[in-house]
């Protein structure tokens, strides 16, 4: 999450008792509570407009099973379902989740509070969503391998998160963290056994923040 999208988000996990890593070695953005705090903030403005990179891809796409992962206030689940969809929502914050379910739900949309490095959807899907996931780097990339792996032939996984050229590139908008920022070259890892529809830099309207798009399906 960022100043420039408050819905730019990421799930990760508070480590369990089994996991010999401490909390101390975490990134700040794998802490539940930074994000629950983030949203229950005075500051926090949701965001209900669905990207329209996401719109303009999925409009043409028949309806069918799909996944929003780190949804955030639940803005793409929303209009997913709107579009026919029938959708698995996650995301680590509980009070993401809690306002999500706030400005409305239906039988088409399940949300759950989890760990997306954990979880996984319940039968086949034929869309995946992930806006402005931010992990550390190589863990989005193992993810988004994974969220392809879920995909019925043919199935498209499209994600879209702010880019580390930006940091070179754009102007100051966006995350300044190198860590958590994917670069094109990483995301083509993640989409090495997948056909690619689009793998590009967007930048933004406000000429600052530099974005990176991925869009690839399952062969069929």
């Amino acid at each position: 999450m960022d100043s420039q999208d408050p819905e730019a988000s990421i799930r990760s996990n508070t480590k369990t008792a089994g996991n010999a890593q401490s909390s101390a070695a975490l990134h700040p953005v794998e802490n539940a509570n930074y994000w629950n705090d983030r949203y229950s903030s005075p500051g926090h403005v949701p965001v209900l407009t669905p990207l329209p990179i996401f719109t303009s891809r999925v409009a043409t796409l028949r309806p069918g099973n799909a996944v929003d992962l780190a949804c955030g206030s639940g803005r793409h689940a929303r209009w997913l379902a709107q579009q026919g969809w029938k959708v698995q929502a996650c995301d680590f914050s509980s009070v993401a989740i809690a306002e999500a379910r706030a400005f409305g739900t239906t039988e088409d949309i399940r949300y759950e509070v989890a760990d997306v490095r954990q979880w996984s959807p319940v039968g086949g899907v034929d869309l995946v969503l992930a806006g402005y996931l931010q992990l550390p780097v190589a863990e989005l990339v193992a993810l988004l391998v994974e969220a392809g792996e879920w995909l019925t032939p043919g199935g498209r996984l499209i994600y879209v998160g702010h880019a580390r050229e930006g940091l070179t590139h754009g102007r100051g908008g966006g995350p300044q963290d190198p860590e958590i920022l994917p670069s094109l070259a990483e995301l083509a890892t993640a989409a090495a056994d997948f056909k690619v529809n689009a793998l590009a830099h967007v930048v933004r309207a406000d000429g600052r923040t530099v974005d990176v798009l991925l869009d690839c399906e399952r062969w069929a």
